[in-house]
């Protein structure tokens, strides 16, 4: 036989646990990367600029991370052009950071 205390603690817990799962369970949902398949070509493009450098989806198993300038890329990287495929458009021009290619040795 447990005494009141006890019952009212053990309510207490599952009381907290299923709030603190509730609260992770709108964490994670608000978290959940973008994806350029369900955005029209603005705005994908309206994010980027936004947030100035964002994770995408791009596809059933791949992401990538696109940026609104030089400044969002790491050195020695810089940004460069490319194209993803959106809701509405297959050649959405966006920007990624890449490693310029070097010609010569030093």
């Amino acid at each position: 036989m447990t005494s009141p205390n006890m019952n009212s603690v053990m309510r207490t817990s599952i009381v907290c646990a299923i709030s603190s799962l509730a609260v992770l369970a709108s964490v994670s949902t608000s978290m959940a990367r973008p994806d350029a398949r369900k955005m029209t070509c603005h705005q994908t493009q309206s994010l980027i600029k936004q947030e100035g450098a964002v994770v995408i989806t791009t596809g059933t198993h791949t992401y990538a991370r696109f940026v609104a300038s030089n400044r969002y890329c790491f050195y020695p990287e810089v940004r460069r052009p490319t194209y993803i495929s959106t809701k509405d458009a297959n050649q959405c021009p966006v920007s990624h950071c890449e490693r310029p290619i070097k010609l010569f040795d030093d």
